[in-house]
């Protein structure tokens, strides 16, 4: 590792292990562990043939007393690159307790549960076995004890998972039917598999429970706003990958090009490197059961959203929440949710679930409250009521201003601040944006992060739940570099602008230019006189370990035009009365 990766990575990891010890929790995990039922059937390494003369293997976990009764059963699947062997049974994690992500993030919302079989992210196998199911943990090519050339976000990976799918369900204690379930890159991996990406999903393949997992690598993480993510992938990698690959880093080297960690140095724009990374979220027609949360702004949110609106199956949920993914994703409430999906897409059980409303959406007055929890039918909500805030000095107000103003800024060291209070009960749910006229003075270029931030009564920030453990975060966030600020014309919305990512645009001399910043969705809910802050930099705002960007300090003003023909503003969505809703 050069030293410059090493500063990286210690700027990223640090502030995480000293949380830890803070807390005691690289010595007591933030996890508990139970023992799996006595009739649990555990057969590792089972060797899966690849048509192209590898083989792949996955640990397969079954019921002893339906093996004796020659039961065929359905199967609940996962696939990743972290090697399924690490799991508490084998003792092959720390002091025989749960994976060591436990001992290193905190979890937000609680302590997750599940049964020492269980690996990073991945389905509980005693949970599902004891009602009626087997449970298959996959390594994809070249990492755990499986073969072939390793590789991220790839068609060659989707191929080889539709390959093990239609080989597991070919086995004589399989009834033919295999659903998918699993966080993060356990989710990524089913986009692509369900998608007609790299091939046809396979028929085996009756249905998809992703859980928080990106759809765009580049714009969601790795470039989101067109400022580069330096912190999180030498994280990733080096707590989570590089142990995993079966034959070292100079494997995956020869397959992609480079690391991870080096991607947007070789391809720093969304060329066909890129988009070949990105499945085609339109062909997915299987039943998706979708998992997303507000607390993962900057990592998941997008990305999981994007694969529900986008999905074109006739038959899909959405699951939403803001405390922690894997407190979330173990807790009773969702592993039933699950269950009942999967029992009546792999076993015909519609009773429980089909007429089950399409989305279930969390609303918070914090980070600890809970406001309401109802179904609705749609994401984003039709009702929502989009409305401006306008740039105003230090307040942000329904009216535009007619006269023009300038709102300036240094660039290192200054933070804009802009309030506005609501005058009745709000509910804000779903997406927003800021529209901006810009000046950098003294640069071509400049960086604008935001924060958008709930005010009590009295004035005081309201926090969330955030990313990897951040307890600290806002409403919303979002980032943009001014030469990057081109949209995708195609893809954005007036609530939603997206990045080209396929143009430098360095600003003019005295040049002012319109730029829109995506900022990432919530649902919150605000009383009568609570507000809003809004947060204008020139630099991360919050710091949010393990997530570094590349932001060079440049020096010099940013100056926000507003008023008569610069309508700068913030978009915010206000749902109407939601009494034709049901509550949960």
């Amino acid at each position: 590792m050069k030293f410059n990766e090493f500063r990286i990575l210690m700027r990223s990891l640090l502030p995480i292990l000293v949380g830890a010890l803070r807390r005691g929790q690289l010595f007591r995990p933030a996890a508990v562990l139970t023992e799996p039922d006595a009739d649990m059937l555990c057969e590792y390494d089972v060797r899966i043939p690849m048509s192209e003369g590898f083989f792949l293997t996955a640990n397969v976990f079954r019921s002893k007393s339906a093996a004796a009764r020659d039961e065929r059963v359905p199967v609940v699947m996962c696939a990743h690159p972290y090697d399924n062997s690490l799991i508490p049974a084998l003792k092959k994690t720390p002091l025989s307790g749960p994976p060591k992500q436990y001992r290193m993030i905190r979890q937000c919302g609680g302590r997750p549960v599940f049964s020492t079989l269980t690996g990073w992210e991945a389905p509980d196998p005693d949970f599902w076995v004891r009602h009626g199911y087997a449970v298959v943990n996959l390594n994809l090519p070249g990492y755990g004890s499986s073969e072939g050339p390793p590789s991220v976000f790839s068609k060659h990976q989707s191929r080889c998972y539709g390959e093990a799918i239609d080989w597991i369900a070919a086995q004589s204690w399989c009834d033919g039917n295999v659903g998918l379930s699993g966080v993060s890159f356990l989710a990524i991996s089913q986009y692509y598999v369900a998608s007609k990406t790299a091939s046809t999903p396979p028929a085996a393949l009756k249905c998809i429970a992703p859980w928080e997992g990106i759809s765009d690598p580049y714009r969601d993480l790795l470039m989101n706003g067109g400022i580069q993510e330096v912190g999180f992938p030498v994280f990733w990698w080096q707590t989570e990958m590089s142990e995993t690959i079966r034959d070292g880093e100079q494997a995956i080297i020869e397959t992609e090009g480079g690391l991870p960690r080096a991607w947007t140095e070789m391809h720093p724009f969304l060329d066909e490197n890129w988009k070949a990374k990105i499945p085609d979220l339109e062909s997915i027609e299987l039943p998706m059961l979708v998992g997303a949360s507000f607390s993962d702004h900057s990592l998941h949110t997008m990305g999981t959203l994007r694969a529900f609106e986008r999905a074109r199956s006739k038959q899909k949920w959405l699951y939403t929440h803001r405390t922690g993914k894997w407190v979330a994703y173990y807790s009773d409430e969702v592993k039933q949710l699950t269950l009942d999906f999967m029992d009546c897409f792999l076993k015909g059980k519609k009773d429980r679930f089909e007429s089950r409303p399409r989305v279930t959406l969390e609303v918070r007055s914090n980070r600890e409250t809970i406001h309401e929890k109802r179904f609705e039918n749609e994401w984003p909500l039709a009702r929502t009521q989009y409305r401006p805030l306008y740039l105003e000095k230090s307040s942000l107000t329904p009216t535009a201003p007619t006269t023009r103003q300038e709102i300036g800024f240094d660039s290192r060291s200054e933070t804009l601040r802009l309030h506005h209070t609501f005058d009745a009960d709000t509910e804000l749910s779903g997406y927003f944006a800021l529209k901006l006229f810009v000046e950098s003075r003294e640069t071509d270029d400049g960086d604008l992060f935001v924060i958008l931030h709930k005010l009590d009564a009295r004035g005081r920030i309201v926090y969330f739940n955030g990313s990897v453990g951040l307890i600290h975060d806002g409403v919303s966030r979002g980032c943009l570099r001014l030469s990057r600020r081109e949209l995708d014309l195609n893809q954005s919305t007036p609530f939603h602008p997206v990045l080209s990512g396929t143009s430098h645009q360095p600003l003019r001399p005295d040049e002012i230019v319109p730029v829109e910043i995506a900022m990432l969705p919530s649902a919150t809910f605000f009383k009568k006189g609570e507000g809003l802050l809004l947060l204008i930099a020139g630099r991360e705002i919050i710091p949010a370990p393990p997530f570094q960007r590349r932001v060079p300090g440049r020096r010099g003003r940013t100056i926000l035009h507003t008023g008569g023909p610069f309508d700068s503003h913030l978009l915010i969505p206000v749902i109407p009365s939601a009494r034709a809703s049901r509550t949960e």
